[in-house]
């Protein structure tokens, strides 16, 4: 794998749980992904003048290590496959100082018209330089609880709110969140579901960590952490638009929640990105995972989102 972009996490990139937020570590992984497609042959693809671009259109992740303020870090990766209009790249953020891998990326991009979006196929040259930079996703890249293929889940925002989902975020999009096509970065999905959360799970994260103190008379303070994301990248907002994001617990396991996550436009109900996320309660005061308490869990169970139907 081949490098692609190199820094270090800043302190306004850290969140409430002192580490980096995972908007940035989205931003980091698309920066390197942007050089990435240079190589194949795509050079100014992001440019105000381009005109064939890459667009997202699924994005698993995988966090394995978290990046405090002052972390070291570089982006390396490489081509997994190339069909007719669309590639998938392999990445991975990793810890300079110990080479320990703190994020995997596999990313589904479409070829496009750079200004309407529309998919067409790759020139012969793009399938040639493909090879140079052709690489295996490793074992701790591959999707573990959300698998990369399969359909992607039908959402109505119309019916959100009837399945047990809760409007968690509501924002403008600002000229400052756009790129040069007037579409919302991606990190500004991610981002947005980030900041939501906390109105779905902060309260009962304080029960949860309550309670367990209660039992052994040690003190914690709750947070969390996400395990693995994918997003599906359905349309763009720009400049001028609204996003609401609708947030549910899909499912409850021992240490961990699955959350579902569905970003729409609130007046015309366009859906722009689905989400799901694998995430653990987390003591920031032993910044460990916490195993999810039999009443915790209950209350949690209790507010499962509703199939469809």
């Amino acid at each position: 794998m081949r490098d692609y972009w190199r820094g270090s996490v800043e302190a306004w990139e850290c969140d409430e749980m002192g580490h980096m937020n995972v908007r940035f570590w989205v931003r980091r992984a698309l920066d390197g992904m942007m050089l990435m497609a240079s190589e194949l042959g795509c050079e100014r693809a992001f440019a105000p003048e381009a005109t064939a671009s890459l667009l997202p259109v699924r994005q698993h992740i995988r966090f394995l290590k978290e990046a405090r303020e002052g972390a070291p870090l570089f982006f390396r990766g490489g081509v997994v496959s190339l069909d007719e209009t669309e590639v998938t790249f392999y990445g991975e953020i990793v810890h300079t100082l110990d080479g320990a891998i703190g994020a995997t990326f596999l990313t589904k991009m479409a070829h496009v018209e750079a200004k309407t979006g529309k998919a067409y196929p790759w020139p012969e040259r793009t399938r040639t330089l493909a090879t140079a930079i052709q690489v295996h996703v490793p074992p701790h890249g591959s999707p573990r609880s959300i698998p990369f293929d399969g359909p992607t889940d039908p959402f109505d925002a119309g019916t959100l709110g009837l399945r047990g989902f809760q409007q968690v975020g509501l924002s403008a999009v600002r000229i400052e969140d756009v790129d040069v096509f007037n579409r919302l970065y991606p990190e500004g999905m991610i981002g947005r579901v980030s900041t939501g959360v906390p109105n779905l799970m902060t309260a009962w994260r304080e029960e949860t960590t309550a309670e367990l103190s209660a039992q052994d008379g040690q003190p914690r303070k709750a947070g969390a952490a996400v395990l693995e994301y994918r997003l599906d990248y359905v349309a763009w907002p720009g400049a001028g638009d609204f996003v609401a994001v609708y947030s549910g617990v899909a499912d409850v396991a021992e240490k961990t929640n699955t959350l579902k996550h569905v970003l729409t436009h609130p007046v015309t109900g366009e859906i722009f990105c689905i989400c799901e996320a694998v995430a653990v309660t987390f003591d920031l005061v032993a910044r460990k995972v916490i195993a999810i308490p039999p009443l915790a869990r209950a209350k949690l169970e209790a507010r499962l989102i509703k199939p469809l139907g």
